[in-house]
């Protein structure tokens, strides 16, 4: 018997996938307005533009898989996507938190951190009542 994604697993694809594409875009598009409004410090504008950039073509990236895993209805099918989201998100969580404690950027970046939070822990949840399921 094949075992069926819950709906708020679901529904979590595609909220993601709205936050992340939005954020993608910005990153992509707008790197250096989004800088200016927050406060964020200038960078290098040779090396922080290419790397803005990728972070915004990895977020779309991001956003695609969640939207792929939003079509399916098999656990067996998401699960890949579900263990990279938690991989990402907690090496993403602890980097900006490192951040946010040494170097003191703008309060934005606790925007950031509840994001990567919020998602970090409803995907390990996700993970571990499907995986849960099997025992």
């Amino acid at each position: 018997m094949k075992e069926e994604i819950t709906k708020l697993l679901k529904l979590t694809f595609l909220i993601h996938f709205f936050v992340t594409i939005i954020f993608g875009l910005i990153f992509l598009l707008f790197s250096d307005y989004y800088l200016n409004i927050t406060g964020w410090p200038s960078i290098d504008p040779i090396v922080g533009q290419p790397l803005s950039g990728t972070l915004g073509a990895a977020l779309i990236g991001f956003a695609l898989s969640s939207l792929l895993a939003w079509r399916e209805t098999e656990w067996i099918k998401v699960k890949l996507i579900v263990q990279m989201e938690i991989g990402w998100l907690a090496i993403g969580l602890n980097l900006n938190l490192w951040i946010a404690f040494t170097y003191f950027p703008p309060i934005i970046i606790w925007l950031h951190i509840i994001i990567f939070v919020v998602f970090l822990i409803a995907f390990s949840w996700f993970y571990y009542i499907h995986e849960m399921k099997k025992t």
